[in-house]
């Protein structure tokens, strides 16, 4: 267990610095004068640069060791963020901008390295009989980093300035490099060839799987928006300071912990379709609360509300809809296998999620600057409200069919309840049937870790390295149950 608490740690690291910049880059825009726009652009760039250096990490995996890539990656994020804390002693525009945006490549390139490594070492080296535990715990990891962030820069911000926090994180992710340099296993000097990501871009062509998947990039848009603009606007507006306003980038994740403890019995209860119709409405109507606008009364505590209703709002689009994106392919291309579908729909989802990050800043710091913070939010309402409603056209007989085929299940369920209790048989979920939707039995898709506190699938680390442990088991079982016949 020792290196799966190594990755771990890394991935922690990692997520915090992800996180750290969205509260603090905006007080350098305030010095330097950047506009929203301009912060935007800078904000984006790391996820960008993550999206484009994906696909060449297999070939990275092959002429580098995994290992001696995990310790250079760690090490650029960890001199990335350092230098982060240099930017406000830079008085040249013409010097700043060129540095930041450099970093900004360097450090989500890195990112992307270290968040596809820790995955695929876990699945490597880790025993089977903890492989489970270790993968769930990287994403426990990864959530308590991307939530520690925006803490972690109040609190340091407090005492020393723009400066200090990322100093301080540039120290602990050099732990990182030395975390990397001490992972050993005999299976590392096994050579392993990278799995090459199954093929997905024709899927693109079919209208369910395209709708599907605007979906989750206008999820990331409504998540990402108000990166360069939420501290001046809280500033501006009701006075808090940087330290004060980091803290509402927390409030999504809280919410988003919280509503994943009841998503299962509400999809249950709901269908898949129509979870996701809900949560993408509640994620358009979050965008309006965050300025607020008329008729919503203009006060903090609303604001608060709006962050709380995107977080409860994310959870429904972004973890059923991944078993909507899953169950589709295997319609529209009925000879893949389940697995395959998996891989396909989690390779399509991090594109999604990274694609709508990188928008998301940049449209929320362009109309934000060539208007205002408050017709900013109107307009990323409509474009997510439209994208709800389409979502909500086209799939309007699959929702039906869902709600339909629950109620069925209920009254047949409710029939077997009633004869156990007449013939004095034990009730239990052994004796009733599973809820059937139009797209197949729902099943409970949270796994628990740390006590049965779900936590899997917060973060945007959501890759298919968990489909290669999956195949690796199915492979084996079949292998075994060949054997035995």
């Amino acid at each position: 267990m020792k290196n799966a608490f190594i990755f771990a740690l890394i991935n922690m690291f990692s997520g915090m610095g992800y996180s750290l910049v969205s509260p603090l880059f905006p007080s350098l825009g305030e010095k330097d004068h950047l506009s929203e726009e301009l912060l935007g652009w800078i904000i984006s760039a790391y996820s960008i640069a993550g999206t484009i250096l994906t696909p060449f990490i297999p070939h990275l995996i092959k002429k580098f060791s995994r290992i001696k890539l995990l310790c250079i990656s760690a090490f650029l994020e960890a001199t990335c963020t350092f230098l982060y804390g240099f930017l406000i002693y830079i008085n040249s525009f013409d010097i700043l901008i060129p540095i930041i945006f450099i970093l900004r490549i360097i450090h989500g390139s890195s990112s992307a390295i270290i968040g596809t490594l820790v995955y695929s070492l876990t699945i490597s080296i880790i025993e089977e009989d903890e492989l489970q535990i270790s993968l769930g715990n990287l994403e426990i990891a990864w959530s308590l980093g991307t939530s520690s962030g925006p803490l972690f820069a109040s609190f340091c911000y407090n005492f020393g300035g723009f400066s200090l926090p990322f100093f301080l994180l540039g120290i602990l992710l050099y732990c990182s490099v030395y975390l990397a340099k001490s992972i050993h296993s005999e299976k590392l000097n096994i050579d392993n060839e990278a799995d090459e990501e199954p093929p997905f871009a024709k899927m693109l062509i079919y209208p369910k799987i395209f709708i599907i998947i605007a979906g989750f990039i206008g999820g990331m848009i409504v998540n990402s928006f108000y990166f360069p603009c939420l501290t001046k606007h809280l500033y501006n507006n009701y006075g808090l300071t940087i330290r004060t306003s980091s803290l509402f980038f927390v409030i999504p994740t809280v919410a988003y912990v919280f509503i994943l403890q009841f998503l299962d019995s509400l999809t249950l209860k709901f269908g898949l379709y129509l979870i996701y119709t809900i949560g993408s409405l509640l994620l358009s109507l979050s965008t309006l609360f965050f300025y607020p606008c008329p008729p919503i009364p203009n006060n903090l505590i609303f604001i608060i509300i709006g962050f709380l209703i995107n977080g409860v709002g994310g959870a429904p689009v972004f973890i059923p809809g991944l078993i909507l994106l899953s169950k589709n392919i295997r319609i529209v291309e009925p000879n893949i296998d389940e697995l395959t579908a998996n891989d396909i729909s989690s390779a399509i989802n991090d594109l999604s999620i990274d694609v709508g990050e990188f928008i998301g800043p940049i449209v929320g710091g362009f109309f934000t600057s060539r208007y205002n913070f408050k017709f900013c939010c109107f307009i990323i309402f409509c474009i997510s409200i439209s994208i709800n409603a389409i979502f909500f056209l086209y799939f309007f007989k699959n929702i039906k069919d869902d709600i339909s085929n629950i109620n069925l299940g209920r009254k047949i369920n409710k029939e077997i309840i009633d004869n156990n209790m007449d013939e004095n048989v034990d009730n239990n979920d052994d004796n009733l049937l599973p809820l059937n939707t139009s797209c197949g039995t729902i099943v409970q898709f949270n796994s628990g870790f740390l006590g049965g506190f779900k936590f899997e699938c917060i973060s945007k680390r959501r890759n298919s390295y968990a489909n290669m442990f999956r195949k690796s088991r199915l492979s084996k079982v079949s292998l075994e149950s060949a054997l035995t016949k």
